[in-house]
C-alpha cells in the first residue's frame, strides 16, 4: 500500500501554484485527484471551498477581542439588573421583619347574598380607652372616652352608612369669650365635617334623613336653629357658619345651653312622627361654669333619662386638663372627647362613630347584643335578642322566631362570647331558673350535609363552621334529632341535638337592629 501523502498548504499557494496531482492506491488501482484551478479565483472563493466549518474559527480569531468586550458588557448590564430589583426587595423584607409586627387573623368564610347582608359575618369591636385627668383640687380621675374597633369574625355589625343615619340632634356650642373666633371656626369646620355625608333635613320619600338644631350659649342661650329649619346640607353648612359668632360675655353655663336643646327636643321630636328616632345632643364648650341655680348635671341626668345621649368636646383653650374630666360628668358613657393631645386627629370620626352606634338599636323588648353584658354602654352589635318563656317545640320556636319582627329567626351563637351573652340574658329574665334549657337556630340540613344556623326569611341557612359546644356524647349521630338547644348541667352550658317536633322548651330569638341598613317603623 502507497503511503498516503499529506501537505501543508499556504494559503498563497491556492492562488499562485499549478495544479498538482496526487496518485493514491485504492483498490489496487492509481487514482489520481486534481485540485481545482486557482485562476481567477479569488480569496473568498478559496475560503468556501476550504471548508464551512472553518469559517467560525477565522471568524473568532479575527474578532475575538470585540467578542469578549462585548460579552463582558452583557455580564456587567445583568449584575447591574439584579442589584436593582432584587437587593431592595430583600432589604424591604428584612427591614419590615424587624420593624412590623405580625398578626395572626383567621377569617371564617360564610355564604353571602346579594340582596342584603347576612346575619352573621365581619364585625368590629371596641374597648375603651380609659383617660386620666387631674381636677382643679388635683384629684386624679380615670374616665372612658372613646372607644377604638379591631376586627373579629362573626355576628351582623351596625349599619356603618353615614348617608343614611337618621337621628334628631342638637348641637350645644359656647360662645363665650373664652371660645375665642378661632375656637368657633374650628368649632364650624368640626360640625360641619360631622355631618358631611348625612342627608339633613325631612323628606317624606326617605325616612333615613337628620335633623339638627342649633343652640348657642354664654351666660344665656339663644336658639339659633330648630330641628326644621335646615332642609339641606348646604342650608346647614350656610347656617353654621352664620350662627357662631363670638360673644362679648365672659360667663359660660352649660346648663342655659342643655336646658334649651331640651325643649327642643321635647317640644319638636318626642311625641312626634319621629318620635322613634333616636335623639342626641353634642356640647362643645371651652368652659365648665355651674351655681346652685345652673348646675348642668341635673339638665343632664333628666336628658339621659329620657333616652337622649350627650356628646361632649371639650374645647381647651388654656391647657386647663380638668375641663374634660368636668364634661364627662354629664356625657353618655364613652361619649367624651377633646379637641387637644392625641385623640384630637380622630375627633371627626370618633364623633361619627359615636352617632352610628347611636342609631344603632333594638325593637322595644329586645336586648341588643354586645361586647359586656354587664356594661348597657359597651361596644354594640347589629343584632337584637328576646327570650320567650312560654314553651314550644323547636318547629314551633322557628315559625315564633321568624314571625317577631323583620328580619328576625332563632338565635344563633357562632362564638363562646355570643353563647356566654345569651347565657347571661337568659340568667337575668324573670321566671328562668337553673338548670337552664332553650332551643337555639342551630339544626341538621340535610341537603347540605351539616349544621346550619337559621337566617332571616329569605336567606339560605348558614353551615355551622368553627366554633362549637357539643356536650359530650353529642350530637347523636344516625337519628332524627336534628333541632339543637342548649341545656345546663352543673357549671357547663352546652348543645344537644332535639326531636323537632316533639318536646317544648323556652327559645331565644334573634333580629337585625335597627340601623342605617335597616330602617325600624315607630310600632316597632
Amino acid at each position: 500500500m502507497r503511503e498516503v501523502v499529506g501537505y501543508e498548504i499556504n494559503i498563497n499557494d491556492l492562488f499562485n501554484s499549478p495544479p498538482k496531482t496526487e496518485e493514491v492506491l485504492n483498490n489496487n488501482s492509481l487514482v489520481g485527484y486534481n485540485y481545482p484551478p486557482t485562476e481567477g479565483n479569488n480569496e473568498e472563493g478559496i475560503y468556501e471551498y476550504i471548508d464551512e466549518f472553518s469559517k467560525p474559527a477565522v471568524f473568532f480569531k479575527k474578532y475575538r477581542c470585540k467578542l469578549l468586550a462585548v460579552l463582558f458588557l452583557a455580564c456587567l448590564v445583568a449584575i447591574t439588573i439584579i442589584v436593582i430589583l432584587v437587593v431592595p426587595d430583600i432589604f424591604h423584607h428584612a427591614v419590615t421583619a424587624t420593624t412590623t409586627p405580625t398578626y395572626n387573623i383567621t377569617t371564617t368564610k360564610i355564604p353571602t347574598t346579594t340582596t342584603t347582608r347576612i346575619a352573621t359575618q365581619n364585625s368590629e369591636i371596641t374597648y375603651t380607652v380609659k383617660t386620666t385627668v387631674t381636677s382643679s383640687d388635683n384629684t386624679k380621675t380615670t374616665y372612658p372616652t372613646t372607644q377604638c374597633q379591631t376586627t373579629t369574625s362573626v355576628d351582623r355589625q351596625c349599619g356603618q352608612d353615614l348617608t343614611n343615619l337618621w337621628l334628631d340632634v342638637v348641637v350645644v356650642v359656647d360662645n363665650s369669650y373664652g371660645m375665642t373666633n378661632d375656637g368657633l371656626k374650628e368649632v364650624a369646620a368640626t360640625i360641619t365635617s360631622v355631618f358631611g355625608s348625612t342627608k339633613i333635613g325631612t323628606n317624606p320619600m326617605n325616612s333615613k334623613t337628620t335633623r339638627v338644631g342649633v343652640v348657642t350659649y354664654n351666660r344665656n342661650d339663644t336658639v339659633n336653629a330648630d330641628l326644621n329649619q335646615f332642609q339641606s346640607y348646604n342650608d346647614f353648612v350656610n347656617g353654621i357658619y352664620h350662627d357662631l359668632n363670638l360673644s362679648t360675655s365672659e360667663q359660660s353655663f352649660l346648663s342655659t345651653g342643655l336646658q334649651a336643646a331640651e325643649h327642643i327636643l321635647q317640644t319638636q321630636s318626642s311625641g312626634s312622627s319621629r318620635g322613634h328616632y333616636k335623639k342626641v345632643v353634642i356640647v362643645y364648650a371651652s368652659a365648665y361654669q355651674r351655681t346652685a341655680a345652673l348646675d348642668p348635671v341635673p339638665v343632664a341626668n333628666r336628658l339621659t333619662e329620657d333616652g337622649v345621649f350627650i356628646i361632649t368636646v371639650a374645647y381647651d383653650q388654656g391647657g386647663d386638663e380638668g375641663l374634660l374630666y368636668q364634661l364627662s360628668e354629664i356625657a353618655t358613657h364613652g361619649m367624651a372627647f377633646n379637641n387637644t393631645g392625641s385623640g384630637s386627629i380622630d375627633l371627626v370620626s370618633d364623633i361619627q362613630n359615636t352617632l352610628l352606634q347611636v342609631n344603632c338599636f333594638c325593637p322595644y323588648g329586645w336586648e341588643q347584643y354586645r361586647i359586656s353584658f354587664s356594661d348597657r354602654f359597651s361596644f354594640h352589635y347589629g343584632q337584637c335578642l328576646k327570650l320567650v318563656t312560654i314553651p314550644a317545640t323547636w318547629d314551633a320556636s322557628k315559625m315564633s322566631c321568624n314571625d317577631r319582627v323583620k328580619n328576625s329567626y332563632l338565635a344563633t351563637e357562632q362564638s363562646q362570647a355570643k353563647h356566654d351573652f345569651i347565657l347571661d340574658y337568659v340568667k337575668n329574665q324573670k321566671g328562668m331558673d337553673s338548670p337552664y334549657k332553650y332551643n337555639i337556630g342551630l339544626s341538621w340540613n340535610s341537603s347540605q350535609n351539616s349544621w346550619v344556623w337559621e337566617q332571616p326569611a329569605g336567606m339560605s341557612p348558614v353551615s355551622n363552621r368553627g366554633y362549637t359546644n357539643w356536650g359530650a356524647g353529642w350530637p347523636k349521630e344516625e337519628s332524627l334529632m336534628m333541632g339543637v338547644q342548649n341545656v345546663q348541667s352543673g357549671d357547663q352550658t352546652y348543645w344537644q341535638n332535639i326531636l323537632q317536633s316533639m318536646g317544648s322548651s323556652h327559645y331565644v330569638c334573634e333580629a337585625y337592629s335597627c340601623d342605617t341598613d335597616n330602617y325600624c317603623e315607630g310600632n316597632h
